[in-house]
């Protein structure tokens, strides 16, 4: 049997609901003998679970009444609460033609068609499921009433706006319903989902903000701002939006979740921890589980512990390339450079596609000082994919950090940020190649939103330095270079940072 769902079902002002049961019918007097009658009838037995007693009473209400477009909603209700929607579709279609304009025809249509679009599946011979979002949202559209609002038909509309990609509208619709029922979290979810869609995270992540404050046990909606959080870099919040996830749902395992949001904000140990236990818990090896604990034991510095772990992967797991890309990596933190670049260029021919990879492989190269080599690998992976973004930045970046072709640098950057204009670390790149280019009023936004979306990098920061102290702005440089000793240390050599920092301090002070 088909089976619609439930949020498609049941709602748009009670439309589809089971009526009110009406007055248990008294013996009619001849008079009585009319279409109301048998409405009112078809009704009572509805709520008696008469159903074959009720269409056949409001069948009757429209051979009185054949102009009814009421009437005919009525029955084409009545047919969808039975899970016939071909009736349904029929009947609704019927009364539009006697009243195009017919609130309850247009929202029964609208529902049938919006539950329908999710099965994909034609309920009429020569139907395209693919329009039935569209025809639902046509109907939908109609059935809105002139004064209040229908929550139950908004939450609809929203979700349907969504599917399509109507991000615009969706907004619309579903700010009616938040605004209307603050302490639904479902609509909240997907106000957030449309605000992200439009290209406003921080709109999303302030409404889901909101909603969790008033519905702290919300599973999903933690989980969901978890996942903004991600895609805006903001890790450490990522990590405890899971926090509370788990908190909130205690048979769900975000942990694994968790631990790669603490890896990405610098916290390998507690990540580390987590994934111990995660670990524990299953009864079986876990690839995902132990390459990330893997990982953060490389960053604790525990060279032998991620190699231990790392077997343990490639002997569960044995054509998992992630095993081999620790490796990889064990090599080069080992200091065994030469290895570590083989190890790389096998990785690339046994997943060709994979543009990080031939990111790091590159970065090796420039280390060995094969510079012209490094170009090249990034280059030939533009050719076979022009729209990674990631290759695009790493490309532009080298350029700038050599100083060489900066025009072009800042081109290969702007096209990455076509591709994701909120990076921070192509935001970074982008502010680089212009300060290499001496273009200091042009690097002053890309540096500064990168270095306020990621605070605790030390690359970024030690750039932010640089761009203030050619500003001479002293106190601001000092302080900058200040943070990124403090941050996380990375690709940073922390005595040429400090004795710029005294530098500036000496002449912030004159």
């Amino acid at each position: 049997m088909r089976s619609f769902p439930v949020h498609a079902l049941l709602i748009v002002g009670g439309l589809l609901a089971a009526p009110a049961a009406a007055a248990p019918a008294q013996k009619p007097a001849p008079a009585a003998d009319s279409a109301g009658y048998y409405f009112l009838l078809a009704r009572h037995l509805e709520s008696t679970q008469k159903i074959d007693e009720a269409i056949e009473a409001l069948r009757k209400a429209i051979a009185l009444e054949p102009a009814s477009a009421e009437l005919r909603a009525e029955l084409a209700g009545l047919y969808a609460r039975q899970d016939r929607p071909r009736e349904a579709i029929d009947t609704a279609e019927a009364a539009l033609q006697h009243d195009p304009d017919n609130i309850e025809a247009n929202g029964v249509l609208g529902a049938v068609y919006a539950a329908l679009s999710e099965e994909r599946q034609a309920v009429r011979p020569g139907d395209d499921p693919s329009q039935y979002r569209a025809k639902a949202v046509a109907a939908l559209e109609k059935s809105r009433r002139d004064s209040g609002v229908d929550f139950s038909l908004e939450l609809m509309l929203g979700r349907l706006y969504l599917q399509s990609g109507n991000f615009d509208k969706a907004l619309v619709s579903l700010r009616r319903v938040v605004d209307g029922q603050p302490g639904y979290p479902e609509a909240a979810l997907l106000l957030a989902t449309a605000l992200e869609g439009a290209e406003q995270p921080d709109a999303a992540i302030a409404a889901l903000e909101a909603s969790l404050e008033e519905n702290p046990e919300y599973f999903r909606g933690h989980v969901r701002l978890a996942e903004i959080y991600e895609r805006q870099h903001r890790f450490q919040d990522a990590a405890d939006a899971y926090a509370h996830a788990q908190a909130a749902n205690a048979r769900a395992d975000v942990g694994p979740r968790q631990a790669a949001s603490l890896i990405n904000a610098g916290k390998p140990a507690e990540a580390r921890e987590l994934l111990r236990a995660a670990i524990a818990r299953r009864t079986a090896p876990d690839a995902g589980l132990l390459y990330m604990l893997a990982q953060s034991q490389r960053l604790l510095r525990d060279a032998d512990g991620a190699s231990a772990t790392a077997q343990k992967l490639k002997a569960a797991f044995p054509n998992d390339t992630r095993a081999f890309y620790l490796e990889a990596q064990l090599l080069e933190d080992r200091g065994r450079r030469p290895e570590a670049i083989a190890a790389f260029a096998d990785l690339i021919t046994r997943a060709p596609d994979n543009g990080s990879l031939v990111i790091e492989y590159a970065s090796l190269l420039e280390k060995a000082g094969r510079a012209a080599e490094a170009e090249r690998a990034l280059r030939d992976r533009l050719a076979a994919d022009p729209l990674d973004a990631n290759v695009l930045n790493s490309l532009g970046y080298m350029l700038a950090e050599r100083g060489e072709r900066l025009d072009e640098a800042v081109g290969l950057v702007q096209r990455a940020l076509k591709v994701e204009p909120a990076n921070p670390s192509f935001l970074d790149s982008l502010g680089w190649a212009y300060f290499r280019q001496g273009r200091l009023d042009l690097a002053e936004r890309p540096l500064t939103d990168a270095a306020a979306s990621m605070p605790a990098n030390s690359v970024i920061l030690d750039h932010l330095g640089d761009l203030r102290f050619k500003q001479q702005r002293y106190g601001d440089a000092a302080a900058a270079w200040e943070r990124a000793l403090a941050g996380d240390g990375d690709a940073i050599d922390r005595d040429a940072v400090q004795k710029k920092m005294r530098d500036a301090r000496a002449r912030a002070e004159r």
